[in-house]
């Protein structure tokens, strides 16, 4: 968009001051207040937002003497989409037929248009462009195609824009093999930069992994006509996100889309929410859900190319009159062009959740959103689990390199919530260590990931991995001491899976004791054998759980994050490790 020109200085110079946008600012900003007030919902908060605007900018087209045809006043960004908050920018273009005006007189009509609004104070993108240049533009700079894709007639000549927006549209879909590889790059860009908004104290809510931006990229990516748009829960976390946006401007007066610290007790407080790690909380929820359907619609956009390639299965298929081949990977499961799907027929029983996510952790077949919404109304498992269950739950934990993204789709599902009730209190817990880069439920599927790859440490991995999975299930709302209060959920937890006694009880020690050999090497003397005996008393003596601490300690600081294991600190832990297990050998 078009800096706005310096401001003509001294006191002679004469600002127009239009009704049509006199006051718009604080007008919009007491309208906002009142709706708040009023406990109007968000949609219908953002839409009375929006007719404001639009009504105020027509009046002021109309005061600005355009011509009738030949030139639009058109509006993107959210203006165009319908969903403005209390200080959204204004994004506008000023858009002609390049034959009814000439430079000059596109010129004065801009300056009757900009000027008024920057004097009110309002935040104004703004450009002055033919169809032919929106469509050079969009050809060449991603972001303003993506914007292009929204734009809204507001006044002037109708049908100059819907003429516009047609052929933005043709040239998007025409270029899908080239916007598809633009748009995941562009994703990634500002993953980079901004982080994930799940996992961030103080998320950018536009810019960050599942925040606005990618959001608005679902509708980019269906506008290719190469896959659809997925609705339901998705819309439902933007329009939470879009919520807290509307909040921060109210609080921040500002059209902030970051979430400070210094506003989250304030945002919260008008959001009705106890306090802010709840409102943290939230946002992990929507911005989860919006990254998931953006990767979901990538991946069905990329089939979609590749299926339409010379070579393909389905190009294969059309030449040869058959049907695409699908291969059963496991009971009721199929696998579909690369993706874990239900098999014709399949008997949705209580195993079959239990099943799917063992076999996608253990082939990396990601499960279709069909697929996770029909396991998610399978039957609750029994209690206790039966062993099948427990197998599957083996090989789902087991499943290091693709443990992270199977449990993101059935967490979202409600999966695992229904197979640990207890996940419910350390699901989406933001953590205020500057050393945790997660959540308190990924950090945990984080360290049970990175404790697979340990089965050459440990005499048992499973115990391992189940220790990690569950080590932190104790850091809930009010926890004083994590560690003792997650060992006292352990043994219900290991009752409902259906768990030995002696593996519950081993589970329950490890995680009661999960920071002891980090703390003892760390604030002790980990060469004086004192140090060991202590550690070796609270292990009660067994070396197979001093092994399993050894390797769990590593997989938990290694998945909170870099600063976390340091050399330094392994050499410590190594030490007081190497001498316990010098004690042990000298008391066989």
């Amino acid at each position: 968009m078009e800096t706005p020109p310096s401001t003509a200085e001294g006191s002679d110079a004469e600002v127009p001051h239009p009704s049509g946008v006199r006051d718009l600012k604080r007008v919009r900003a007491d309208l906002a207040q009142q709706l708040f007030d009023d406990g109007v919902l968000g949609p219908e908060r953002r839409a009375a937002l929006t007719r404001l605007v639009r009504e105020r900018l027509i009046q002021h087209w109309n005061e600005a003497d355009a011509p009738a045809e030949g030139v639009a006043l058109a509006a993107v960004g959210s203006l165009g989409r319908g969903d403005m908050g209390p200080a959204s920018d204004l994004d506008l273009v000023l858009l002609h037929d390049g034959r009814t005006l000439d430079d000059a007189g596109l010129g004065e009509l801009a300056q009757r248009l900009w000027y008024p609004i920057w004097d009110t104070g309002l935040e104004l993108d703004h450009s002055t462009r033919s169809i032919t240049q929106c469509r050079q533009v969009a050809s060449k700079d991603l972001a303003a195609a993506a914007g292009l894709l929204d734009v809204q007639p507001l006044a002037g000549d109708d049908a100059l824009v819907t003429q516009a927006r047609a052929a933005i549209y043709q040239d998007w879909r025409a270029a899908a093999r080239k916007r598809l590889p633009e748009l995941l790059a562009a994703s990634h860009a500002r993953t980079e930069r901004h982080g994930e908004i799940a996992y961030l104290i103080e998320p950018h809510l536009k810019e960050a992994r599942g925040g606005l931006r990618d959001y608005a990229s679902l509708q980019a990516l269906s506008a290719t006509w190469l896959t659809d748009k997925p609705h339901g829960a998705v819309d439902a976390a933007a329009e939470h996100l879009r919520d807290v946006r509307d909040a921060i401007h109210l609080v921040s007066g500002r059209p902030v889309n970051i979430l400070g610290r210094h506003l989250a007790d304030d945002v919260a407080q008008v959001m009705g929410m106890a306090d802010a790690d709840d409102l943290l909380a939230s946002l992990a929820q929507a911005g989860r859900t919006v990254a998931f359907a953006v990767d979901t619609t990538e991946r069905g956009a990329r089939r979609s190319l590749e299926r339409s390639g010379i070579g393909s299965r389905a190009w294969k298929a059309r030449r040869q009159r058959s049907a695409p081949r699908h291969f059963e990977v496991a009971p009721g499961l199929i696998d579909v062009d690369g993706e874990l799907a239900l098999a014709p027929k399949a008997e949705l029983d209580a195993l079959l959740p239990a099943r799917a996510a063992g076999i996608a952790a253990t082939t990396g077949l990601p499960l279709t959103p069909g697929t996770l919404e029909a396991l998610a109304e399978c039957p609750d498992l029994p209690a206790p689990w039966p062993a099948e269950a427990r197998e599957h739950l083996r090989e789902l934990l087991r499943g290091s390199n693709h443990l992270v993204n199977v449990w993101e789709a059935i967490d979202l599902y409600g999966l695992a919530t229904r197979w640990v009730p207890e996940w419910e209190g350390v699901r989406n817990r933001p953590q205020r260590s500057p050393v945790h880069r997660f959540t308190v439920d990924r950090h945990m599927i984080e360290a049970t990931a990175l404790a697979g790859k340990m089965r050459r440490h440990v005499p048992d991995l499973d115990l391992l991995v189940v220790t990690a999975w569950l080590h932190d299930i104790g850091k809930r709302p009010g926890a004083t001491d994590h560690s003792a209060d997650g060992a006292e959920l352990i043994p219900g937890i290991g009752s409902r899976l259906g768990l030995s006694d002696q593996f519950t009880a081993d589970v329950t020690l490890l995680v009661r004791e999960h920071l002891t050999l980090a703390e003892f090497a760390t604030k002790h003397d980990p060469a004086d054998p004192t140090t060991a005996a202590a550690l070796l008393d609270r292990l009660d003596g067994r070396v197979d759980l001093l092994d399993t601490l050894r390797a769990l300690t590593e997989a938990d600081a290694r998945a909170a994050g870099p600063k976390a294991w340091t050399s330094w600190r392994a050499k410590l832990v190594d030490t007081l490790t190497d001498n316990a297990r010098a004690q042990l050998a000298k008391r066989a």
